[in-house]
């Protein structure tokens, strides 16, 4: 079965308080004052301690139009898919034989991957695929579809970039809760992992075997998470269902996928979630009962990085792979979910 042989994450450059993102969340909504009296405590209850961003909080305080933004995306993106293609110093870059890329908050054509290998010269028969459109989903979405590629091509050695830059779809001018909640979460980062076959010369290198994934839409949900296009750049789209929709379908698709291979959720050592949000954790852990070291990582990197969307639960097995608080032949859980509705989950084995 494919294995995760190596991750990598970017520390950004700006890294601000939770109160820091608080004020100028004030000063967006400084005409709203209902809004704000009745939603300031969601910057509280967040879990969230400090984010990230890919600019300082003075650049929150002036006006981008959505050109500027995305220009901003296209190229600072290409350079944080730079450098992470650089940190992977345990394998030859020319060994690459496909790249995933996975992004919905800024728009490229030709699309990061392509600007990415002119501009490391890599291997141009080199095999991409560009995914657009799966917000806090991508990151998994993108490791089921390397781990098909590599049950396909077992001599083949695939690199996933997830990349999000959240915070440019902060929008001044938009004082609607889901901007607000948007504000209270979200943040930027850039994450990598490499995926191997069975036949790769790199195989043995990872501890993490996928063994199976499950993908899920669920029906009548679409306005549940999403963007809707403005002028001014991509406005957030959220429902307060959420932690609902995590009770009443989404844990018992997990459990129902488990069953399908024999497996319970007591079988389950490793929870690796992508932090959506505290209440979605709790919500996790309520309905598949399960206690606060199952989760530790996912809350770990929401307390300290917020939530990136796709790139996120990579930043969490990132986390679980250098703690090394795990032992061979325990099976763990990769989740996530995102816009559709939707959610991906993997079963996975340590080596």
């Amino acid at each position: 079965m494919p294995n995760i042989i190596n991750t990598n994450i970017i520390d950004t450059q700006f890294r601000i308080t939770q109160n820091e993102v608080k004020e100028f969340a004030e000063y967006y909504f400084r005409n709203s004052k209902l809004i704000l009296d009745r939603m300031s405590p969601v910057f509280e209850n967040a879990g969230i301690k400090t984010r990230q961003f890919v600019n300082p909080k003075e650049w929150f305080y002036k006006k981008h139009s959505f050109f500027d933004k995305n220009s901003f995306y296209i190229s600072k993106a290409l350079e944080l898919c730079r450098n992470l293609v650089n940190k992977h110093e345990e394998i030859n870059i020319n060994d690459l034989d496909n790249i995933i890329f996975v992004s919905s908050t800024g728009l490229s054509t030709p699309s990061i991957d392509a600007l990415l290998i002119n501009d490391l010269k890599l291997n141009n028969n080199i095999a991409r695929t560009p995914i657009w459109g799966l917000g806090c989903v991508g990151g998994a979405v993108g490791l089921s579809r390397a781990f098909e590629y590599s049950l396909a091509f077992p001599e083949k050695l695939t690199l996933l970039i997830s990349l999000e830059l959240c915070s440019l779809a902060f929008l001044e001018e938009d004082h609607s809760k889901s901007n607000f909640i948007a504000m209270a979460l979200f943040s930027d980062g850039a994450a990598s992992a490499l995926i191997s076959g069975k036949d790769n010369r790199y195989y043995k290198r990872g501890s993490i075997k996928i063994l199976k994934t499950h993908s899920t839409l669920y029906y009548d949900s679409i306005d549940v998470m999403g963007w809707e296009f403005v002028d001014s750049g991509l406005k957030a789209i959220f429902s307060k269902d959420i932690p609902n929709l995590v009770k009443t379908k989404i844990s018992k698709e997990f459990i129902s996928f488990l069953n399908k291979n024999s497996l319970d959720i007591k079988d389950i050592k490793h929870f690796l979630l992508h932090p959506g949000g505290t209440k979605i954790i709790n919500e996790f852990e309520e309905s598949l009962n399960l206690n606060g070291s199952s989760t530790k990582f996912t809350r770990n990197i929401l307390e300290n990085y917020g939530n990136m969307s796709s790139p996120t639960v990579i930043y969490v097995i990132d986390d679980f792979l250098k703690s090394g608080e795990y032992t061979k032949g325990e099976l763990g859980l990769i989740a996530a979910l995102g816009p559709g509705f939707s959610s991906e989950v993997l079963l996975f084995e340590i080596q």
